[in-house]
């Protein structure tokens, strides 16, 4: 912790930068989610399986389906957006914030990896592109599966990162999870 502390004391501007972009991120990814979201077929599914998970405690042991044909995706997905689901009363805004929030850290990770690798104005640059992103934004505002994929590809390159450069093999436990 004083490591933190002493980190924040060093880098004042950079802390006050990459505090107002992750707030700007945050502001245009909330920002009245229950009228910007999108709502189609898919977010549908999902909150119906996860309310029968929640409702009827029926175990999800298979994924959505694919545009591909018999092919399905893992369940892990329901099981992240559930708690968001409980929480917001069966609402599916909640999953859709959970989305936004994964997706303010994902503009976080991409500070982080920017800082490590090309320094700290390459960081703060890549994280405030991202975090004004249109693209990224309007699909961080959909609790669709897909739109987790940049948090956790970028977390699984970090954690790469984090072995291969610093020999901290700790991480390839959250290497393997993301």
């Amino acid at each position: 912790m004083e490591k933190i502390i002493g980190w924040v004391k060093k880098n004042k501007l950079e802390v006050i930068l990459l505090t107002a972009i992750i707030l700007i991120a945050a502001f245009l990814r909330l920002y009245k989610i229950a009228d910007y979201m999108t709502y189609l077929g898919d977010e549908g599914r999902d909150a119906i399986v996860v309310r029968r998970l929640l409702v009827y405690f029926d175990p999800i042991l298979i994924g959505p389906g694919t545009s591909i044909g018999n092919m399905y995706l893992g369940p892990l997905y329901y099981y992240l957006i559930a708690p968001s689901l409980w929480l917001a009363g069966f609402s599916p805004v909640g999953p859709s914030a959970f989305i936004a929030l994964i997706g303010v850290l994902a503009v976080f990770l991409v500070w982080k990896i920017g800082k490590e690798c090309f320094g700290g104005i390459a960081g703060l640059t890549a994280a405030s592109l991202y975090a004004v992103s249109p693209t990224v934004i309007i699909f961080s505002r959909s609790s669709w599966n897909p739109n987790v994929m940049p948090f956790f590809a970028l977390l699984s390159i970090y954690s790469i990162w984090r072995v291969w450069k610093h020999k901290e093999f700790k991480w390839l436990v959250v290497l393997g999870i993301s």
